[in-house]
């Protein structure tokens, strides 16, 4: 049996997990009443699969962490269940492993899928979103298009190189209180609307194959009132420097466009802008409410 040091038994942080949402209870935790049902594989000991829903910080503000079994095929997955169907908009991943510098470079998780459904932990699920998860970095924080459910299952299909093992830190999910909206109606009636289930990669401005349903909304509302022009707005939150994030805010929007584009929507109809972080619609000193202000806004007019 392989033996591995315990020095990196946790992933290391630099915040308290109880900022993550504020008074907002973490879903994905055993204080919720959160449990795990069923994972692919566990290597347990310091690195148990129950990492994944822990309520407390390790020694010196750290997270603990899952490691899948030596040589376990991908993709390694753990279904999650909660004590009554509820509603998700937010996700938090930690990806910051102390062993990636200990000799297990490449160990960190990278492709990574959120299922949830309503039926039970075996059926019934439906795919909410992928990402490409930064290698080695926590706070990896998305706002979903709101999703209820009952049990998530987070699957991973590839880490960032390690042969052997793959090991992802304690996972994080909450209710903004955010609902689903009919796009139509609020450009209709409001003439815009804030949307979420545009998907990219943390970093990137390329738009995933997930956002197909919320840009078919786009397409055909489009389509269905052909005088119409749409102004697309990229927004960030305040976290790095203000330059990158008007790039990349400005680069998300452009992408918006020419996915919408493609849909069959003339683009002389359509603009794309980035204002970065200078109009938040929450407060940057959460990390839920950051998530919340990474978003793209729908506006009529140019």
């Amino acid at each position: 049996m392989d033996r591995r040091p315990v020095l990196f038994l946790f992933a290391l942080t630099t915040f308290c997990f109880s900022g993550f949402g504020g008074d907002q209870n973490n879903l994905f935790s055993v204080k919720a009443g959160a449990h795990i049902v069923a994972f692919s594989s566990n290597y347990a000991g310091g690195w148990d699969v129950t990492n994944l829903i822990g309520d407390d910080e390790g020694e010196g503000g750290s997270l603990p962490v899952w490691c899948t079994e030596q040589n376990a095929p991908f993709p390694h997955w753990v279904v999650i269940e909660l004590t009554k169907p509820s509603w998700i908009t937010t996700l938090i991943f930690n990806n910051f492993i102390p062993d990636e510098a200990g000799g297990w470079e490449g160990i960190s998780a990278k492709d990574v899928e959120v299922h949830l459904s309503s039926v039970s932990a075996t059926d019934g699920f439906k795919k909410m979103a992928s990402f490409q998860l930064e290698r080695n970095k926590n706070n990896q924080v998305v706002r979903l298009e709101p999703t209820q459910g009952r049990w998530a299952k987070i699957i991973i299909t590839a880490n960032w190189g390690h042969p052997e093992y793959t090991e992802l830190g304690m996972l994080g999910a909450w209710d903004d209180g955010g609902r689903p909206m009919d796009i139509a109606q609020e450009l209709t009636n409001k003439g815009s609307v804030d949307v979420y289930g545009v998907y990219f990669d943390f970093g990137s401005a390329s738009v995933r194959p997930e956002s197909g349903p919320i840009l078919e909304k786009i397409a055909n509302f489009m389509k269905q009132n052909p005088s119409a022009q749409l102004r697309i707005e990229g927004h960030t939150d305040n976290i790095g420097d203000a330059g990158k994030n008007q790039a990349l805010s400005e680069n998300r929007a452009k992408s918006v466009v020419g996915a919408v584009t493609k849909l069959g929507v003339d683009p002389k109809r359509l603009t794309g802008i980035g204002f970065g972080a200078t109009k938040p619609v929450a407060d940057n000193k959460t990390i839920v409410g950051q998530a919340k202000n990474r978003r793209v806004t729908l506006r009529i007019g140019k």
